[in-house]
């Protein structure tokens, strides 16, 4: 497999992490990952110049691509990370609510 089928690879799978990403489907990322590590592989085992490299990596617009995907993880994780303190805050709530002593108060008055 040639230089350019390896950069057409990467750029597809990168596509389908930055699909995943935006359909939450969270679990299926560890495989892609595998997936885009083995086109990383037999990429560093060609034989390439840098010139050829570069160009190809400006032709698929990887550098593109790569921010796009680290903005939206970021954003994802960022989401996730304020809906885990909502829920952290609405348990410590529901902890204080289910402490309270049980027992009645009354408030007498005399009419």
């Amino acid at each position: 497999m040639n230089l350019e089928d390896n950069f057409i690879k990467y750029k597809n799978i990168t596509l389908a992490i930055i699909e995943i990403v935006k359909i939450e489907e969270y679990e299926k990322l560890d495989e892609i990952f595998q997936k885009r590590q083995l086109v990383i592989d037999d990429m560093n085992k060609i034989n390439y110049d840098k010139v050829e490299l570069k160009k190809l990596y400006l032709q698929y617009e990887i550098e593109k691509l790569e921010e796009n995907l680290s903005s939206r993880m970021k954003y994802k994780k960022d989401e996730l990370l304020n809906k885990l303190k909502k829920n952290k805050k609405r348990q410590t709530g529901m902890r204080g609510y289910n402490n309270f002593p049980s027992k009645a108060v009354f408030l007498s008055k005399k009419i």
